[in-house]
């Protein structure tokens, strides 16, 4: 039986992307992507190991201050009636997502617009923020800076948080990013709080142009326990599932089988 409990996965999972290459942030800003095309994954956390041999020399891997790892807190908006919610759970090719993220190692955070265009593409407008408190409410230029770009802008406010731990590889030739989420907790602005992936990851492929024979895509290919929905592409977006989750009011609509699928990945992670 395979040990999931967090401490013990991530001394593991450290001790692999020790003999990886680092790169600082300046280095990663030849692969920033900010216009890009992207992928998730969903595995046990026991695999994560298996990947990090297997693109070990491949890719580079993020390090700032001797870290590898890195806290992310994020804070969404939404309107009252849930467009970005209700767009994301409709699959509408043209829709939003607002939040705040703060990277906790470096205290710096941003306000963050991420669209998603009618030809697939993701496009991350960001903005820098001056507070000390990640969290705290926006100022009059963030709300221009959000008017100018969200057509629903003035119905936004704050509707869920979300933390999770990352790993970013890089790999400059191919222009390719790939990113490691795990222990991905949700707490809602009334303090709902869940972990409904526990013992679980998603990793995310971010390209430039969508290129299906990358190293992580031939690797989960060839995986043998590979079978939906671990290790092949996912429709998921940590919002959705935060807020499904979190308020049980909302209905899933086509999300009601990724849900099914995503509880019974986590209870079998569990058990393997």
């Amino acid at each position: 039986m395979c040990n999931t409990n967090n401490s013990y996965f991530f001394s593991v999972i450290n001790n692999f992307f020790t003999s990886y290459i680092p790169i600082d942030l300046k280095g990663l800003e030849s692969v920033a992507l900010l216009d890009r095309r992207e992928e998730k994954f969903l595995i046990p956390n026991f695999w994560c190991a298996d990947v990090a041999v297997a693109l070990d020399s491949e890719y580079n891997i993020l390090e700032i201050n001797n870290e590898r790892k890195f806290r992310y807190d994020n804070l969404y908006f939404d309107s009252p009636e849930n467009i970005c919610l209700e767009d994301h759970i409709r699959g509408r090719k043209k829709r939003f997502k607002v939040r705040i993220r703060s990277y906790a190692s470096s205290n710096i955070s941003f306000l963050e617009v991420k669209s998603r265009n009618v030809h697939g593409r993701s496009i991350k407008m960001r903005l820098q923020r001056k507070s000390k408190k990640w969290d705290s409410p926006l100022s009059k230029d963030e709300w221009d800076f959000l008017s100018e770009r969200v057509p629903f802008a003035d119905e936004l406010s704050p509707v869920l948080y979300s933390s999770y731990s990352r790993y970013t590889l890089a790999h400059l030739e191919r222009g390719e990013r790939i990113t490691f989420d795990t222990n991905l907790e949700f707490k809602s602005i009334s303090g709902t709080v869940f972990n409904p992936l526990n013992g679980l990851s998603i990793i995310e492929v971010k390209q430039g142009e969508s290129d299906r024979y990358s190293p992580l895509h031939k690797l989960f290919r060839s995986h043998p326990n590979r079978k939906v929905p671990l290790g092949r592409t996912i429709r998921i977006s940590k919002y959705v599932l935060g807020r499904l989750s979190t308020d049980d009011t909302l209905k899933p609509r086509t999300y009601a089988e990724s849900l099914r699928e995503l509880n019974r990945a986590a209870q079998s992670a569990q058990t393997s």
